[in-house]
This record gives structure tokens, C-alpha cells and sequence, in this order.
């Protein structure tokens, strides 16, 4: 169980550099906090992870086998570091695309930020996979 002073909050997103990834978040153990960004719909739970990859590719984040109606993925690029810019880049959810999955290309060096939650639910099971794709 993860508190908002712990990791997987904005300030301290869950380091992820080895891939695929895959985790498991209850929903219920990962209240959203106020000033955490909320593109595209509202945000009942998150946690936030950084996404190292070494290589050139497309990062895949895939929800799928999520037990919430309403799980989401934000992707966002930091630019910088004190103070970091994020830069938005897309999100899915099958309440606002119908989409599980969110796909961003990247470059070796870059850090996203993945936002991974429900815009309503409180409660359920999240199923999230990270993928590189390298390119070829």
C-alpha cells in the first residue's frame, strides 16, 4: 500500500528503465491527489511512473485485464529538471476513445511520465504493461 507521500505520486513517480513492464495497482490504494494533472477526464486514482528507455522505439502502455470500467493512461514528456516542464502527449481510456492501450515514440534518453488510473472508479484492479518497440 502506497500513501500520497510515497512513491507513485507526481513528485516521486515509480522508476521503470527494463522492459516490458508489467504491474498490478489497487485502485483503492492509489487515491489521486489535488495537484496532480488531469487532461481529458478527471481522476479518482493514479500512480505515476517514469519510463527511462535506453533505446529509440515506440513505448506501448496497455491496460488491458483491468477490472474498472473506466482505467486510463496519460502519457506526458519531462523536459528539463528543476523545475521539469511535462508535456502532454495523449491519453486513452475506454471512456474518452475507447482505447486500452496509448502508444508514444521515443527517444533513447527521453523520460515519460505514465499516469495510470481510473477517472471514477475507486476501487478494482489495474493491469498495466509497458512495452518498447525498438525501431528497426
Amino acid at each position: 500500500m502506497r500513501t500520497a507521500q510515497e512513491s507513485g505520486r507526481l513528485a516521486r513517480p515509480i522508476p521503470v528503465s527494463t522492459f516490458p513492464f508489467v504491474t498490478t495497482i489497487e485502485v483503492e490504494d492509489a487515491s489521486a491527489g489535488p495537484e496532480e494533472p488531469s487532461p481529458c477526464l478527471p481522476t479518482a486514482a493514479a500512480l505515476f511512473f517514469e519510463l527511462r528507455p535506453a533505446s529509440r522505439g515506440r513505448v506501448v502502455v496497455d491496460l488491458a485485464g483491468s477490472t474498472p470500467v473506466d482505467p486510463l493512461v496519460r502519457l506526458y514528456r519531462r523536459v528539463g529538471s528543476h523545475p521539469a516542464t511535462l508535456v502532454f502527449l495523449g491519453c486513452a481510456s475506454p471512456v474518452w476513445n475507447a482505447q486500452l492501450a496509448l502508444t508514444v515514440d521515443v527517444e533513447a534518453g527521453d523520460t515519460l511520465l505514465a499516469q495510470i488510473g481510473t477517472s471514477e472508479s475507486h476501487d478494482g484492479r489495474l493491469v498495466a504493461r509497458v512495452e518498447l518497440l525498438r525501431s528497426t
